[in-house]
């Protein structure tokens, strides 16, 4: 699951407004709540790319940024900030959309494009929940994949948001809104906290810590991203063995290598090989090998929409003998400056952002902190992940033939996506496993 928050400082005029009343069980966001008619959605805006080339830039921006392992939800932040778009206005909208590939379109197209993914994942899940009670029924321990996704927004009292603002949220994301106290520091943060836990069913415990609101807090938006899938293909757990892992160093370590021999889509480009590994759904992680002597970080470099998409349009099934590393990773990265070398600035500028879209007293709020935490779980069964963005702001102050060796040993790049809805909804690096 993925989860990104925004926080709003207060300005001194908010003091003196009529406070809201205190949450209740009924404002709470922690229930998932169907907000909107999936039967309506415009299934056309799933035929187009969801971020164009923003995946692939924000992840060569992290990827210069980090000397090592990275997992990034390229589709978390674009959900955080699509509906920060929505608070915003002038540049500071302008230059999201245009981030995310919608410059020469509008802020509907976008939210089409948000709530028709939304839409469709809640319907496979259905789909999915389904098939899942009757393989129980039989006997079957494989499962469907899950797609979890949820949006909320928690304001403080002092400062309520436009109502027409909390409706578009929902309309087009799901979110549901609740009133928090953050002059109460340990039940906002119980209250959110909670809501992360349970939306990433225990992945990442929590999005925020004491340092991350104050009195002047006035509102945190929070999208959330689950995802959990057995491979088509399980690995026997008996076939995993102790081998060599040869890091970007050149350290060698000892790590659970999983191994199968099966039928795969498979392509060589000029500098890796790619593997996709389906799994039991409409997913599958695409596992990127670069050559002797190409480094992941360059393959990483030269990746673009159009040549991952082209590299897939190549791939072919051949017989592959796959040996994959086991791992479990978390990570914690910060996105400030990342997101300005992307284009969105003002924001991030206390005399330049424009979130007066959002409530009455936002004309001086900005983004002061950005960073996503995330986990992934690889073994023998699946696959399970889930990634926290949290956003602070503040106010201004084939037939099957010899078998083809794919031995992930050495250090290699995964990309997780939804060929369902044309979403990348992970990307990773591993340079290095204990």
């Amino acid at each position: 699951m993925i989860i990104a928050g925004f926080v709003f400082a207060a300005c001194d005029k908010k003091d003196d407004t009529e406070p809201q009343q205190e949450p209740s069980e009924q404002t709470n966001p922690s229930e998932p709540v169907l907000r909107f008619d999936t039967t309506s959605v415009n299934q056309e805006a799933l035929t187009e790319s969801f971020d164009g080339d923003f995946a692939f830039n924000i992840v060569k921006q992290l990827n210069t940024a980090i000397d090592g392992n990275f997992l990034l939800s390229p589709v978390s932040v674009e959900l955080a900030f699509a509906m920060l778009a929505n608070g915003a206005d002038g540049n500071s909208r302008q230059q999201i959309l245009n981030a995310f590939g919608y410059g020469s379109k509008s802020i509907d197209d976008l939210n089409n494009r948000c709530r028709a993914v939304i839409s469709e994942w809640y319907k496979l899940n259905s789909q999915y929940a389904s098939q899942s009670e009757e393989l129980i029924q039989y006997g079957e321990s494989q499962q469907p994949q899950t797609i979890e996704t949820a949006n909320a927004i928690w304001t403080d009292r002092r400062a309520p948001l436009f109502e027409e603002y909390i409706s578009l949220c929902n309309r087009s994301f799901d979110a549901e809104a609740a009133t928090l106290n953050f002059a109460n520091k340990d039940s906002s943060l119980a209250v959110m906290n909670g809501w992360c836990n349970q939306k990433t069913h225990g992945l990442i415990p929590k999005m925020l810590n004491e340092d991350d609101i104050d009195e002047n807090t006035i509102t945190v938006l929070a999208n959330a991203l689950y995802f959990k899938a057995d491979w088509l293909f399980q690995f026997e757990k008996d076939a995993t063995i102790k081998a060599d892992f040869t890091s970007a160093n050149g350290y060698v370590s000892q790590v659970d290598m999983m191994h199968q021999q099966q039928q795969f889509r498979y392509v060589r480009t000029e500098n890796f090989a790619m593997a996709e590994l389906p799994y039991n759904g409409t997913t599958c992680m695409d596992v990127i090998l670069p050559d002797s002597g190409i480094s992941v970080s360059q393959c990483i470099e030269q990746l673009s929409q159009v040549r991952f998409a082209a590299a897939i349009e190549k791939m072919l099934m051949k017989e592959l003998l796959v040996s994959l590393p086991k791992f479990d990773l978390d990570f914690n990265h910060q996105l400030v400056e990342i997101m300005k070398q992307l284009g969105i600035v003002d924001v991030f500028d206390s005399e330049k952002a424009d979130l007066s879209k959002m409530g009455g007293g936002y004309d001086d709020a900005y983004v002061n902190k950005a960073f996503q935490l995330s986990r992934i779980k690889v073994e023998e069964s699946g696959t399970e992940a889930a990634a926290v963005t949290a956003v602070v702001v503040a106010e201004k102050a084939v037939m099957p033939g010899e078998a083809i060796e794919f031995n992930v040993n050495r250090p290699f790049a995964y990309i997780i996506r939804d060929k369902q809805t044309n979403t990348i909804l992970f990307v990773g690096k591993v340079e290095s496993l204990n």
